[in-house]
């Protein structure tokens, strides 16, 4: 590794990323005063060029000239601490609550005397009175922010941020917006790994494409914001199905009165301790209504939606019901499960299991992790539609674990679907998708809730993803005594 000032240089490289894929010819220039977005689609290489950047491959070939001190920052790496923090959660054996690391200990580690700098950038990211709460109770945003401000303690002289605007709500995505400028402003080189060409900063000077695992095209950005070539290799020309897949019957749940509400939510509180996280929520979701669900990180998004889905166990304390059935009535976790299809963070942080594709899509019909009984040939012929709807199945054998992640979010959209559930419930589904693919899924679930019998429960923080069909909306606001209520705008 060599050094000169701000100065990188890759000329000609080739790295191995795993057994049977590797960057090629990589040729890079980042000069001192420049600094980078690097965009591409999902499973074109990016996040390896990124780690490339930060000396996390191996170099078989070619010259480097690379940065003495730098970090890498990516999406994967905040669900990975998240999930081993909550994987190392005691409290059932404490018979307390286990809050787990505090998040000042993960940041500066146990014996540290001065914490000014933590205190001062703390304090600027707005993330202060977080310090002494343990990590796993963070959002993935509020932990986004933690990972990065860990980062700058390290004084790096190049800091590259794999997508790091997703998951943010907009307060937040401009706090990190002038966050970042101030670090480029302290002479910090960065790079930002984009899925969006939207989220490509005014600071930014340079722009790489990356396409199959090489540089497509690289440059100055208002040349390149103009290429011809780059808008066609990056436009969206798939088509909407006619008409949906077939539906396996042998799977299909009890059909509802017509006039039955899939979901009623009275005065809903869910705390933990003496904290509210909600708070005298009331909703109710009526036959054909589709919703959009917004809010601030740590507003109890996910929370809510894990009340309906059966993976919050507070809902039993609540008077909720759920496709006309109240929560503690007798009725089983799967009957609920049979007539909802999901997709989320946690879904894909808890799908470890080494599977291919198919599997992933098959255990759709049966709501599990992983595939325990031998699926029919009808159910193998939906999922192998579905998976050609979403252009992935010439992938449609390989390891679930290899793919990217915004390539595993499009097969757990092809598993959320395939038994076209009366409640589609999408947890920021676009995260980590690339514009071509954002604007197919977008298109793809209007297209579900405008012709199919489906009904969607939409969270998003991006405000340019939305879904036509999703009219009614449910904002998360701050109640009156703590944690957050509902602000409901019908259409």
């Amino acid at each position: 590794m060599i050094s000169l000032g701000q100065q990188i240089i890759f000329k000609n490289v080739t790295a191995r990323i795993s057994a049977n894929l590797s960057l090629n010819d990589i040729t890079l220039n980042l000069g001192p005063d420049e600094h980078w977005a690097i965009v591409g689609a999902n499973g074109s290489g990016k996040s390896s060029v990124g780690k490339l950047l930060c000396n996390r491959l191996k170099i078989h070939s070619g010259t480097a000239i690379t940065a003495q001190r730098s970090e890498f920052i990516s999406f994967e790496q905040v669900i990975e601490i998240l999930d081993f923090e909550r994987y190392n959660d005691d409290s059932d054996f404490l018979d307390r609550i286990d809050h787990g690391t505090p998040v000042r200990e993960f940041i500066l580690g146990k014996q540290v005397d001065d914490d000014s700098a933590l205190l001062e950038l703390a304090k600027k990211m707005k993330f202060l009175p977080l310090l002494e709460r343990g990590i796993r109770f963070l959002s993935t945003g509020e932990m986004r922010k933690v990972v990065i401000c860990k980062a700058l303690l390290q004084k790096p002289q190049l800091l590259v941020l794999d997508e790091p605007f997703d998951g943010l709500d907009l307060e937040s995505r401009a706090i990190l917006h002038e966050l970042i400028s101030d670090i480029i402003a302290k002479g910090i080189k960065v790079v930002l790994l984009l899925n969006r060409f939207s989220e490509i900063l005014p600071e930014i000077t340079h722009i790489a494409y990356v396409k199959d695992c090489s540089i497509f095209i690289s440059g100055a950005k208002q040349e390149l914001m103009q290429s011809a070539a780059l808008q066609r290799l990056h436009s969206f020309h798939s088509t909407l199905p006619r008409s949906l897949p077939k539906i396996d019957g042998s799977t299909l749940p009890a059909r509802l009165d017509a006039d039955v509400p899939l979901i009623e939510m009275r005065d809903v509180e869910v705390r933990y301790a003496e904290k509210y996280v909600l708070n005298k929520l009331s909703w109710t979701v009526k036959p054909g209504e589709h919703w959009q669900i917004s809010g601030p990180n740590g507003a109890g998004k996910s929370t809510l939606l894990n009340l309906i889905s059966g993976d919050n166990t507070q809902a039993y304390a609540n008077d909720i019901r759920l496709f006309g059935r109240k929560k503690g009535s007798g009725e089983s976790v799967w009957e609920i499960k049979k007539r909802i299809g999901l997709v989320s963070s946690t879904l894909q942080q808890n799908y470890g299991l080494r599977v291919s594709v198919t599997t992933v899509g098959i255990s759709g019909f049966f709501d599990s992790i992983g595939v325990y009984q031998k699926p029919t040939s009808q159910q193998q012929d939906i999922v192998l539609e579905w998976l050609r709807i979403l252009h992935m199945e010439n992938r449609r054998n390989d390891p679930f674990r290899s793919l990217s992640y915004g390539e595993q979010r499009l097969v757990l959209l092809a598993r959320a679907m395939v038994k076209q559930p009366q409640l589609l419930i999408l947890d920021e589904p676009c995260q980590g998708l690339d514009d071509v693919n954002r604007a197919m899924v977008l298109k793809l679930i209007d297209h579900l809730g405008t012709i199919g019998t489906t009904q969607i429960l939409y969270v998003t923080h991006h405000p340019e993803d939305r879904i036509p069909c999703t009219t009614n909306h449910l904002s998360l606001v701050p109640a009156e005594q703590g944690g957050y209520t509902a602000l409901i705008e019908y259409s």
